[in-house]
């Protein structure tokens, strides 16, 4: 079931008429209240009958001279709606109670002075049409302070409860930034230390007297390590400052070819040129760009991890305003066996499926027909920012894992 709600401007509308129509139906039922008995012309009541509902249409402007004006017309004119409405709006916009109190007493004496009697024998009644006279105005008035309380108390709740929960989004805050420096403590002196002792291990192991191949990936190893340990820095700066600070590591569209360079797996790697221009990556946002780049390096790093020796096919491009990205790799070859002792926390593709979901993009994952693998994402871009490929993709990529790329 769907619900629609009328667009602001007509709401805003609709509150400026309806006040002007509820006081026309009000002057329209104080009319038929007070001028049943009337009779038109130049004389007392009829006046004061008048006046009074031109009070009524005053009353939320000038509440004190609208009572003033209109609440003659209780004792003078027998009108009694008019003036209790004059004495519940004073009450409720006039937060001077002083004066709340002193405009009724004025009015229970005008209203007074013309129904006592003072002859002889009527003091009975008298006192009867006084009390009348007092209940009704203070008592409209009283239910006018009630509201305007019951209003000023719902405003402070709403205000309080809007200040325990900007105190709630303090602590919370506190309590991440708490977390975030016991974060960044822990990975600078348990990940940073042991990655720095591989990147110096890898590097005396590549000057070493040990055949090509060897040096060639102690060389690798050092390379990943040392890019590892800088991106590394960049996140334990950020976490430090309290998470405003922006990550400049590796991760945007224009690093693809030094991750594909730095990946150790074979196979082709095709980029769609206008993602590597300079004049056009700001067309793609930067957090879109960081989302493809990771979506690629899992892909790699699973092929290479469960996929030993397999050829891998890295393509990037456009189709229909869409960033696609697809990792594809074969089957392992025969008698390759799989690492068995190799690194990971085993939430790869969970974390690659959030960054996908929360990009607005779908992903795609599973085995292929021939026993490899595949994964497919594919973001949207903006309308505004939306790409089209003037050209093929760049020629793919081959590389060979025993003589590099």
């Amino acid at each position: 079931m769907s619900t629609t709600s009328a667009p602001p401007s007509d709401r805003g509308r609709w509150e400026r008429v309806l006040p002007v129509l509820g006081d026309l139906g009000l002057v329209v039922v104080c009319w038929f209240e007070g001028f049943t008995n009337q009779n038109a012309g130049w004389n007392r009541p009829f006046v004061l009958s008048v006046l009074a509902l031109v009070a009524v249409l005053l009353r939320r402007r000038i509440p004190l001279l609208a009572f003033l004006l209109g609440v003659p017309a209780l004792g003078w004119a027998q009108s009694t709606l008019a003036p209790a409405v004059l004495a519940f709006t004073l009450a409720h916009r006039e937060r001077r109670g002083p004066v709340v109190v002193g405009a009724v007493v004025v009015g229970v004496g005008i209203d007074a002075a013309a129904v006592l009697d003072p002859r002889p024998g009527l003091w009975r009644a008298d006192v009867a049409v006084l009390l009348q006279v007092t209940a009704l105005l203070a008592g409209a008035a009283a239910l006018g302070a009630y509201r305007a309380a019951r209003g000023d108390l719902r405003d402070r709740l709403a205000e309080l409860v809007r200040a325990r929960s900007r105190e709630h989004e303090l602590v919370d805050a506190a309590a991440r930034a708490q977390e975030r420096t016991r974060l960044a403590r822990e990975m600078h002196d348990v990940v940073s230390h042991q990655v720095s002792l591989i990147a110096i291990a890898a590097g005396a192991l590549r000057v070493g007297d040990h055949p090509p191949a060897v040096r060639s990936a102690a060389e690798q190893i050092r390379a990943l390590a040392v890019r590892t340990t800088d991106e590394l820095r960049q996140m334990l700066t950020a976490l430090r400052s309290d998470g405003r600070q922006p990550l400049h590591a590796p991760g945007r569209l224009a690093d693809l070819p030094a991750l594909w360079a730095t990946s150790g797996v074979a196979g082709t790697f095709e980029v769609d040129p206008a993602l590597l221009a300079q004049d056009e990556l700001t067309a793609v946002p930067e957090g879109l760009q960081r989302t493809a780049f990771r979506v690629a390096q899992e892909g790699l790093t699973n092929a290479r991890r469960h996929a030993p020796g397999a050829a891998v096919h890295l393509r990037v491009g456009l189709a229909s305003r869409r960033l696609t990205v697809s990792v594809v790799n074969a089957p392992p070859r025969p008698g390759t066996s799989r690492p068995g002792a190799v690194p990971g926390t085993g939430h790869g593709l969970l974390g690659v499926e959030e960054r996908v979901a929360a990009a607005r993009g779908t992903l795609a994952v599973g085995p292929t027909a021939d026993g490899g693998f595949h994964l497919d994402a594919a973001f949207p871009l903006p309308a505004a920012q939306a790409l089209q490929s003037a050209s093929p993709l760049a020629p793919p990529v081959a590389r060979d894992p025993a003589h590099g790329v």
